[in-house]
This record gives structure tokens, sequence and C-alpha cells, in this order.
């Protein structure tokens, strides 16, 4: 049986245009999905012990995703407002809450190893304990999402088997570019996501391409987490690159057929609303 364990981010994604909330983060959604498509599956993190935190958890159980482990800390659980731009999701800013304040100890370590594959993401806050949760699980797979410049990559991708980056942007010259040249700081395969264009990966025979397919669009969060997520199982599994580069166009565009990361929403009051608006700087 399939297997992974995520460790490091979760959210609350804030829908402002619509005053409804999701539960969210890399982390956090790529266990959620991976407990979909039939694996075991963990989660590690923090959550704060407010009404917030406690529905991530809530969520979690009802999605079957084992979070025995997961701390809920004193303060406030992280949250991130987005806005609605001709269909496309539009971060308007965040707070991370206590997140990021996950340490691991040594019963974790040993639980991470009763996992073969392990996943974070750059927003996890475990930048001094990456190569402790590699050691621990013997595998790594770890999210660079598109701003992987602002943070210091380069420490990270040493301990990493298989990275993730976002690039929608770039060609698909520039992406195998550049897939190839993460691959030579050490990952076993590099996949780059591109949105709408697809995804390309690059392992030891080369590089493969897939192109998006087609899906009834409602909402692009967390799309790419569902990619993730159902290309790390084929790829646990053994299947050739370019089946799980199909496995995981074919996943991001299922998780596009609905609103939020897996859905699960639930209004935001007022005041809630009001909070956060004033925390972004946002008139009205």
């Amino acid at each position: 049986m399939a297997s992974l364990i995520a460790v490091g981010d979760n959210t609350l994604d804030v829908y402002l245009d619509q005053n409804i909330e999701y539960p969210g983060g890399n982390a956090l959604n790529v266990a959620v999905f991976a407990a979909r498509l039939g694996a075991r599956s963990a989660y590690l993190g923090c959550v704060g012990d407010d009404r917030h935190g406690q529905y991530l958890l809530d969520c979690l159980q009802q999605e079957a995703v084992d979070a025995s482990r997961c701390r809920t800390l004193s303060g406030a659980n992280g949250w991130a407002c987005v806005d609605n731009v001709e269909g496309e999701r539009v971060f308007l800013g965040s707070d991370p809450g206590v997140c990021r304040q996950l340490r691991l100890d040594a019963d974790d370590l040993a639980y991470i190893g009763t996992f073969p594959l392990a996943h974070s993401s750059l927003y996890s806050g475990l930048e001094d304990q990456l190569a402790q949760v590699r050691q621990a699980s013997g595998c790594l797979s770890f999210d660079f999402s598109d701003n992987w410049v602002e943070f210091d990559w380069q420490a990270l991708i040493q301990h990493v088997d298989v990275a993730f980056f976002s690039a929608a942007d770039l060609s698909t010259a520039q992406a195998i570019e550049l897939a190839n040249a993460m691959r030579a700081k050490g990952p076993a395969a590099v996949v780059i996501t591109r949105g709408a264009q697809g995804a390309l990966a690059v392992d030891a025979q080369g590089a493969r391409e897939q192109p998006a397919l087609p899906c009834a669009f409602v909402d692009s969060m967390g799309a790419g987490d569902g990619f993730i997520a159902a290309f790390l199982l084929a790829w646990q599994a053994r299947h050739p690159l370019a089946e799980c580069l199909a496995h995981g166009v074919d996943h991001a565009g299922q998780v596009c057929g609905w609103a939020g990361g897996f859905g699960h929403g639930r209004t935001v009051d007022s005041q809630r609303v009001q909070q956060l608006k004033h925390a972004l700087n946002i008139q009205g």
C-alpha cells in the first residue's frame, strides 16, 4: 500500500470575495489528496489553539488522514486571504500563525520513519530540520513553489529526492533547462509545474512533458498540490516518469473541479472578515 507523510504548513484560505474559508496549505493538502487516492496518509504540523486550528484537525479526521502527532500550540492558526480575479485566485496576504513553530523530537522522527516518503514545502519553517526528516524517511519530496529564489534554496535542495517547482511563465526549453540545473544539485527527479501548460520533469532517463488536460474548471486552488500527491504515489509505485506526470496532471484537473483546495468550505463571520481586512489594510 502506498503511503506518505506530509510535514509542515497548513492554513485557512479565506475567500474574501465570498466570505468563505477552506482548509489548505501545501503539506496539509498533499496529505489529504494522498488519502483520497487510497494511500496511507499522515500530516504532522502545528495548528492554533483556536476554533480554526480545531477545524483543520476535524477536516483531517473526516478525510482519514492521521493527525495524531500534530501539535496544538497557544496562538492563532495561520490564514491566507485570496480574491477572485478573472477566475484565478490571487493571494492578498497571509499570516502563518503558529504554523512554522514545529520542532521535531525523537518520537516524531521515529514516526516519520514508518513512512517510505515524506513531503514538505518552502513555507513550513523546517529549514534547519529538513536533513533530519530526509534521514528519518529515507526519501524526501519538497515543493519549492514559485518564489524559491527568496529562500536559501541551495541549502535545502541537497536534502531533496523529488523537487517540485512552479514556473508557468517559462517556455518548454527554459523549464527543461531549469529542471536540469536543479537536478544537478542532488534530486533524483525535478518536476516543473506550468499551470495551463501542464508539467514536465527530468530524471536520470531524461526529460518528459505532459500537456494539461481538459477539465471542468471551478477553482485552481490546490491544483498543484493535487498534482504533487498523484505524481508522488505513482513515483513511489515506480511508474515511468511519463506516467507519473500523466497521473499528476489528471488529478490536478480534478482538483480544479471544486471550490477550495479540497472542499470543506465554511462561512466566515463578519467580525473575522473585518479583522482580516484590517490586517491587510483593506478598506470596507
